[in-house]
């Protein structure tokens, strides 16, 4: 086998605002596990790639399809959930017999590539013959299979405080973060909250107060979910994460798109999901409520954790290792 130092690999995923950014970290995650320098071809705005950088990616300036040519990538490795946007740079890489992976959810993406990765613990169409499928190949950050085994560190909270983290993501999702908090914190006396801002912000910076509090998404979301008695978190890859961690969460889907996940852990009682666009008053108050209830949150952790065990990555990272050793000449 091809060892994962030597290969040269190409990364191509969208990143924005309203695209968001878990394609580029799940890139940037994949690129660690395969200990391969994580060149991406980006497929957003100025802002966007401004983050990529900021958080360890290299980024190819202008990128197009032609690119592959001059940096002869040993595979070519597609996140991205439009299908279209990733033809022309399949073509360009069989071109120059690179090998095509496809990471994607739900079965929306690339599938006709030569492996498709498919971490989602419901999938909503059939891919290619070699295809990993289920949440033992969910690609998560190595932070959180590192965290996992570590326990509960409850080393930052208050003595008789119940920590809450919400990660929503940026923009008008930190908005409805904020309102939650407000709601949790008046209806529990003992939630001290942890928003993850997310990597988009605007307008003026959001309030904080001694029991609600802002943490940047490269201090690790990983860590913050550690700490936490309960977590909030949409229906991407946070959601995955927590789950793997063993964290007491409810899921609260940002976008239409996230809503098979969410219940699909939901089903499996994992998690407890409150409905797409769902005020803040009623997701904060499913939060207190579990809260308030030990029993569920223990049985919570223990079949999140027994669904996702973190270790997705280092899976699909062998994948690719091996299927490199195939490469087309």
């Amino acid at each position: 086998m091809m060892p994962s130092a030597e290969l040269r690999v190409l990364f191509r995923a969208p990143a924005g605002a309203r695209r968001g950014f878990g394609h580029l970290v799940r890139c940037l995650s994949l690129a660690r596990a395969l200990e391969v320098r994580p060149l991406i071809a980006l497929r957003g705005t100025s802002g966007a790639r401004e983050t990529a950088l900021a958080l360890g990616a290299d980024v190819i300036a202008n990128p197009r399809p032609s690119v592959i040519a001059r940096l002869q990538p040993d595979v070519l490795i597609v996140d991205d959930p439009v299908a279209s946007e990733g033809r022309a740079w399949i073509a360009a890489a069989r071109r120059v017999g690179a090998r095509v992976v496809s990471v994607h959810d739900l079965g929306l993406g690339c599938t006709d590539a030569d492996l498709v990765i498919d971490g989602s613990i419901t999938r909503t169409a059939k891919g290619p013959s070699l295809s990993l499928t289920g949440s033992r190949f969910a690609v998560l950050d190595l932070a959180v299979a590192a965290l996992r085994h570590k326990g509960i560190s409850k080393g930052r909270c208050a003595i008789g405080a119940q920590r809450v983290v919400i990660a929503l993501g940026g923009g008008p999702h930190a908005v409805a973060a904020r309102a939650i908090a407000r709601e949790i914190v008046e209806g529990n006396p003992r939630a001290d909250v942890r928003i993850a801002a997310g990597f988009v912000r605007r307008g003026r910076p959001l309030e904080a107060n001694d029991r609600v509090s802002w943490v940047r998404p490269d201090q690790g979301l990983a860590s913050e979910l550690r700490e936490a008695d309960v977590a909030v978190v949409g229906g991407g890859v946070s959601l995955y994460e927590a789950c793997a961690l063993g964290v007491p969460t409810v899921t609260l889907p940002v976008v239409s798109g996230q809503v098979p996940t969410a219940r699909a852990f939901a089903r499996r009682g994992a998690v407890i999901a409150v409905p797409f666009k769902a005020n803040p008053a009623v997701t904060a108050s499913t939060v207190i409520r579990l809260l308030d209830n030990l029993r569920r949150r223990e049985t919570l952790a223990q079949r999140s954790r027994a669904l996702v065990d973190g270790q997705g990555a280092a899976r699909a990272a062998a994948a690719v290792a091996a299927l490199a050793c195939r490469r087309v000449g």
